[in-house]
């Protein structure tokens, strides 16, 4: 029996969250559809995905439709390591200079236009990926491997964001949509605990989830090593913190979003006092 379609990012920031999944039986469980930040964002908006992870900013975008699961998230408490602007020069010297964006993650878009406009105070223009410009903003596989190529200026974002407000940071979520939830509460609760499963699978096998993030990146080990404890995937209070705070700044209210848990019986409107199915 396939419990539902679950997203999975192309990246291996979630690997040691997805690696029980993609690694053991569960897999069996559920359809993977594996994407980019935003391509998952749009699979799930339209129906073609039950559950995924997506950019913090989408989880905003959606709040009508979609339930946060309270667990999980992509966050970090300093350093990131896969989410950068690299520049040619320091990035007070970019005034009316151009600076690449890509489009693969909406959250990361966001961040490094509040950064330049709150925290650095620097006028840039913003353009698309791909287009010839000083800076760019990088994310995922290409960030980690940039930011270890001794090439230019890495500014680590979610570093740069900790200076700023002091918070630590929500890269993404896992959401599932409210009509899965209504039609599925069965299956719905079953994909919650699998993910936690998987996630503990991860954690008792880490020597093998370096192993195969190395050869996924190509990098060297001691990258891979260095980068895994940056990121936090228990979503706990400092973190909903964070996620406020970066809403706020976008024109969000945290309180737009609703989080799911299955052991409790109501949905709340705050995350700090956790919704429940």
């Amino acid at each position: 029996m396939i419990l539902g379609n679950l997203g999975r990012m192309g990246y291996v920031n979630t690997l040691p969250v997805d690696w029980g999944v993609v690694n053991s039986p569960l897999g069996k469980l559920v359809h993977i559809i594996r994407g980019k930040p935003t391509d998952l964002n749009n699979l799930l908006a339209t129906g073609h995905l039950d559950v995924s992870p997506v950019s913090s900013v989408a989880a905003a975008e959606h709040a009508e439709d979609w339930l946060v699961f309270d667990h999980l998230c992509i966050g970090s408490r300093g350093p990131v390591g896969s989410v950068i602007l690299q520049a040619d020069v320091p990035v007070e010297r970019l005034h009316g200079m151009k600076v690449s964006i890509t489009s693969a993650s909406a959250t990361a878009s966001q961040l490094i236009r509040v950064l330049f406009a709150k925290y650095w105070h620097v006028d840039v223009y913003f353009v698309s990926d791909g287009e010839s410009s000083p800076a760019r903003l990088l994310i995922g596989d290409a960030a980690l491997k940039a930011a270890h190529s001794g090439t230019g200026f890495i500014y680590d974002l979610g570093q740069v964001w900790k200076d700023f407000t002091g918070r630590n940071f929500v890269f993404g979520v896992w959401c599932v949509t409210r009509d899965f939830v209504r039609d599925h509460p069965e299956q719905t609760r079953a994909i919650y605990h699998l993910l936690l499963t998987s996630y503990a699978m991860g954690l008792a096998h880490w020597p093998e989830v370096v192993r195969e993030a190395v050869e996924v990146t190509g990098l060297d080990e001691h990258i891979i090593n260095d980068y895994f404890p940056k990121l936090v995937y228990p979503f706990d209070r400092s973190l909903w913190a964070g996620l406020e705070t970066f809403l706020d700044l976008i024109g969000f209210k945290v309180d737009r979003l609703r989080t799911y848990r299955p052991q409790e019986g109501s949905l709340q409107c705050t995350p700090l006092r956790t919704a429940s199915v």
